[in-house]
């Protein structure tokens, strides 16, 4: 039998790693970043488990500059 990535750890899996990687950013906020994401890929009918590559790319920038806005204060 053929298993399926399930998008629902995928997402939570990255959500884990952006948290530790991105640790002066709060974790809802950094949950919120995963979530746009997810939401921003879904909007164009794409499959969240195939588009992990964007998703991340696209939170990983939202938090950058999260994280680049809050140093500068």
């Amino acid at each position: 039998m053929v298993r399926r990535p399930d998008p629902r750890k995928l997402t939570l899996d990255l959500t884990r790693q952006l948290a530790e990687e991105f640790d002066s950013v709060s974790i809802p906020l950094v949950t919120a970043a995963v979530k746009s994401a997810v939401s921003a890929v879904t909007l164009f009918g794409d499959d969240i488990a195939a588009s992990m590559e964007t998703i991340e790319r696209i939170a990983r920038e939202g938090l950058t500059a999260i994280r680049d806005s809050a140093s500068a204060a």
